[in-house]
């Protein structure tokens, strides 16, 4: 940028990169969620294929007293078929886990870039001409944008404990 253009240009030549940092943040947004989800529905498949047989032969069910599942815990037999639905359930809640503090990244560098555009480069100046960096303007919307992509790999990451615990101690096959 040459000392020859005036502020108005200046902050719309800024905006301009700002945004297309933001693009790319997003980018990489859409790419990590879209792992995500191709890995867990990958990992579910997995899991509820390798269990059909036990589900469709009524053969899957709750252990009926406390007892009993206290037995089934001391006396933990590692087949081969309760490691794999172990592994499935460690890597399923491993990849939710890295996959939210990835998520948490993006959100974390937008909102760093927000700071500074409003912080360094506004300076309190508002320019009429130029909307929010993000959210359209709107705080909720860009909030509520957030919200799903931070939900969803802290829901896989419950459900796979559920699973885990169900499968390995409350199911008897």
């Amino acid at each position: 940028m040459t000392s020859t253009m005036n502020s108005e240009d200046r902050a719309i030549t800024l905006y301009e990169i700002y945004r297309d940092y933001i693009e790319h943040e997003d980018t990489l947004l859409n790419v990590r969620m879209t792992w995500f989800l191709t890995t867990q529905a990958f990992l579910f498949s997995s899991y509820a294929l390798l269990n059909q047989d036990k589900i469709k032969s009524n053969t899957f069910y709750f252990v009926d007293s406390i007892n009993a599942m206290l037995d089934r815990i001391i006396t933990f037999h590692f087949c081969f078929n309760i490691i794999i639905m172990m592994l499935i359930c460690f890597f399923g809640y491993f990849t939710a886990r890295r996959s939210f503090i990835s998520i948490r990244a993006t959100s974390l560098a937008i909102e760093s870039l927000k700071e500074k555009w409003e912080k360094d480069i506004l300076q309190g100046n508002n320019h009429p001409d130029l909307p929010k960096l993000t959210g359209g303007g709107s705080e909720r919307a860009a909030y509520e944008g957030w919200a799903a992509a931070a939900f969803l790999p802290r829901a896989a990451m419950v459900i796979w404990v559920l699973i885990a615990f169900l499968h390995g101690f409350l199911l008897r096959s």
